[in-house]
């Protein structure tokens, strides 16, 4: 009998539980934020009353390869320019090599294209874009940069 009930327990609680995507927020999102409301907005910032819209719109992650932006949504990136990448502050350094991020003695280069792209900022996103047709190429994220 004891046996019996642990195992209808176990099948019941296997057919109940909730996939792991249906709490999943947006790219980017930890489990933990999605939740919250508004989802995917740090503590701090919910606070002060920036929403969900805002916040992702500060992070560039509405946008993907291949979209379109017009020029008054983006600013190119500037030498003296500060930026947050999760939750620490980096300044751009523009050499003759590309500009680089530069936090203490940690530079990250941003790697340099002759492909007629050049790097944008969106808040506090950095994206690649073709110069002619405006169009994203990608995303920056500090991992993909080369760091020194």
């Amino acid at each position: 009998m004891k046996r019996f009930l642990i195992l209808s327990a176990a099948m019941t609680l296997a057919l109940t539980a909730v996939p792991g995507d249906v709490h999943a927020g947006p790219k980017g999102c930890p489990p933990g934020l999605a939740k919250k409301s508004p989802a995917c907005v740090p503590p701090g910032q919910a606070k002060k009353g920036v929403t969900a819209e805002d916040w992702a719109e500060r992070r560039g992650a509405d946008y993907e390869p291949g979209d379109r932006i017009d020029d008054d949504h983006y600013d190119r990136l500037s030498d003296g320019d500060r930026i947050i990448i999760d939750g620490r502050e980096y300044i751009v350094v523009q050499t003759a090599r590309g500009p680089v991020l530069r936090r203490g003695d940690d530079r990250y280069r941003l790697p340099r294209y002759d492909d007629g792209s050049e790097y944008v900022r969106i808040g506090d996103a950095i994206l690649r874009i073709n110069r002619e047709t405006q169009q994203v190429i990608e995303l920056m994220r500090l991992a993909d940069l080369v760091l020194g």
